[in-house]
């Protein structure tokens, strides 16, 4: 009985593998940047719910007390960081925290360890897009990194005018939620959103900053933890992601071993004496995440006009803003 031969394949051709390789090829390269876009719009999504949070906080501080948070006090050292902490499920540590001392002082902050309350991280510091646990050690007050900072409005963190004198001349001030009484002296301003007669929705509270490249660098962006200057706070001299340097009397001209200056960093350049600004910033591109007034969170984008960013920076400054 005859049998049909059977036919055996033999292996892909070296030829066939190539053209498998190269089709497999093709297709990272189409799907990874749409898989890359998909993590970085989880990564914005959580980055907005951690502002919203802090958002709530404020909302929920003010029902409780009639005002937004101090913005820095001087005697003791603390910030709005601290007096958000119970609206931010955060409980545990502002029980531990010493509110009679300063924040740079046991148990708050403990020299060179991770071992005091500043140094207790939490999710909602961070933007997910940035480096998610950064810790601040410039120097030996060893402290949590954060992304969120409050608005200062159209002023340098000390201005060269006091309120009087401007008002005396004139001027039109426009003001923003925090602040220090008189522009100049640090005093905060407490301030309650009967104030807000731009409303609300057109007046923002927080914004994002990014972090330096390294928790050694001495670059106070994102030390939101520190009541010094301009450390919890962002400016609306210059739009968002700004091209134009930040400025700070806290960044080594040149950087030394014990306080490096990263080039790689955000724009930055260093004065002398209070006369600090920085614009917000974030890793997510073409924009920052921000929080209005009336709770809402949106994306600027980094095209906005100088006008409508310092506009939407002022609670009072009766400026048109167009949608």
């Amino acid at each position: 009985m005859n049998r049909a031969p059977i036919l055996r394949r033999g292996g892909f051709t070296l030829v066939e593998l190539l053209v498998v390789i190269a089709i497999i090829g093709v297709l990272v390269a189409l799907l990874l940047p749409a898989v890359q876009a998909a993590r970085e719009a989880g990564r914005r999504m959580t980055c907005q719910n951690h502002i919203r949070q802090w958002n709530l906080a404020m909302q929920n501080m003010h029902d409780a007390t009639g005002s937004l948070p101090e913005p820095n006090r001087n005697n003791p050292r603390r910030n709005w960081v601290v007096y958000t902490w119970p609206y931010v499920e955060n409980q545990s540590v502002a029980i531990a925290y010493d509110e009679k001392q300063p924040f740079h002082e046991p148990p708050n902050t403990i020299q060179n360890t991770f071992d005091g309350v500043y140094a207790k991280t939490a999710p909602i510091y961070y933007c997910p897009s940035d480096r998610p646990g950064a810790m601040w050690k410039g120097d030996p007050y060893w402290r949590a990194r954060g992304n969120y900072v409050i608005n200062w409005g159209s002023f340098k963190v000390k201005h060269e005018e006091t309120l009087e004198a401007m008002e005396s001349s004139g001027k039109r001030v426009a003001l923003a939620p925090f602040g220090w009484k008189n522009l100049v002296d640090p005093i905060s301003r407490l301030t309650d959103f009967s104030e807000f007669t731009d409303g609300t929705s057109n007046t923002m509270l927080l914004s994002e900053i990014a972090f330096p490249n390294a928790d050694e660098d001495y670059d106070i962006r994102g030390d939101m933890l520190n009541d010094g200057n301009p450390c919890t706070q962002y400016m609306t001299i210059n739009t968002p992601n700004a091209s134009v340097a930040d400025v700070s009397r806290f960044v080594p001209p040149t950087g030394s071993p014990s306080q490096p200056f990263d080039p790689d960093d955000p724009p930055y350049t260093n004065i002398g004496g209070d006369f600090g600004h920085k614009a917000a910033r974030s890793r997510h591109a073409g924009g920052v995440i921000v929080a209005f007034a009336d709770g809402s969170v949106r994306m600027i984008l980094d095209g906005v006009t100088p006008a409508v960013w310092q506009a939407m920076g002022s609670m009072n400054g009766e400026e048109v803003i167009a949608e």
